[in-house]
């Protein structure tokens, strides 16, 4: 793999990878949201079920966006102000359609394969109550989804948890950790064996882009996909099968050799480029 590691003295070990995710994401929260919901919880709303919505959703968003900035605070700090978050890296329009269409492909390959199998996992007790949340409010809870969720988990799992560990590990080390605390994260096995899957493929993606916007839309559409068809699930007569599988395969295998031949045309243009202004510099 070719090294995309950031040059800043950021870095995270294991235990210092987990703890930054169990403080941060846990005990912090735990810390600002705990009485922000129970005063949200005690307000009588009455009719007002779209305001109650709308406040919560705004409520969720500002503590996530606290979150960032505390523990981005703290890594500056550490790191003697020599770190950034990297958003753009290696993009252009035909990654971003690799990655796209490498997400439909790997939906459709995992959830006729694997995702059978997990699918008769029984739920526990909070993720059941957060689907029924979902079938009460879906279109904002799909909103939320589809915005808040993939934006704040990519600035925090890959800009800055795996950047911490590629710093420190070598690269397949350093991706297949994050991708299996990424998983636990979700804290339930049903989504654990789909979400670590993910992280990798998204840590893969990080590495070689450097690009958090990559691995926000890539995460972006799986998880407005994913509903997409849960929704036709229910209400059509598809459900997963071979067809769908083969289909998958082709389409993720297919997007993934375009996503690496994309990023090669990348590298050569960009060494052009290079060669160009050195040139015009002379």
């Amino acid at each position: 793999m070719e090294n995309q590691a950031s040059e800043s003295k950021f870095e995270l070990s294991v235990l210092g990878a987990v703890w930054t995710v169990v403080f941060y994401t846990l005990i912090i929260s735990a810390l600002i949201g705990g009485p922000f919901y129970m005063i949200y919880d005690s307000i009588p709303f009455g009719n007002m079920e779209n305001t109650k919505e709308i406040i919560g959703i705004l409520g969720d968003i500002i503590l996530r966006t606290i979150i960032i900035v505390l523990v981005f605070k703290k890594i500056k700090k550490n790191s003697d102000n020599n770190f950034r978050i990297r958003y753009v890296g290696k993009l252009n329009y035909k990654l971003l359609l690799s990655v796209i269409f490498l997400m439909i492909g790997y939906y459709f390959w995992y959830h006729s394969s694997i995702g059978v199998i997990t699918d008769k996992i029984p739920l526990n007790g909070w993720f059941k109550e957060a689907l029924k949340d979902m079938e009460l409010h879906p279109y904002s809870e799909i909103f939320f989804g589809a915005t808040v969720i993939p934006i704040f988990e990519e600035i925090f799992m890959r800009g800055i948890i795996l950047a911490g560990l590629l710093n420190r590990y070598n690269p397949k080390k350093a991706i297949i950790i994050s991708a299996l605390i990424f998983g636990v994260w979700h804290l339930n096995i049903y989504q654990f064996i789909n979400a670590t899957l993910i992280g990798l493929i998204l840590g893969l993606i990080y590495y070689k882009t450097n690009s958090l916007i990559l691995c926000i839309v890539l995460h972006m559409t799986n998880n407005i996909f994913a509903p997409i068809m849960g929704f036709a699930e229910e209400y059509t007569a598809y459900a997963p099968n071979m067809i769908s599988f083969l289909a998958g395969v082709m389409i993720f295998i297919g997007s993934a050799m375009l996503f690496f031949r994309y990023l090669k045309e990348f590298d050569k243009n960009l060494k052009v480029d290079k060669i160009y202004i050195n040139q015009e510099a002379l």
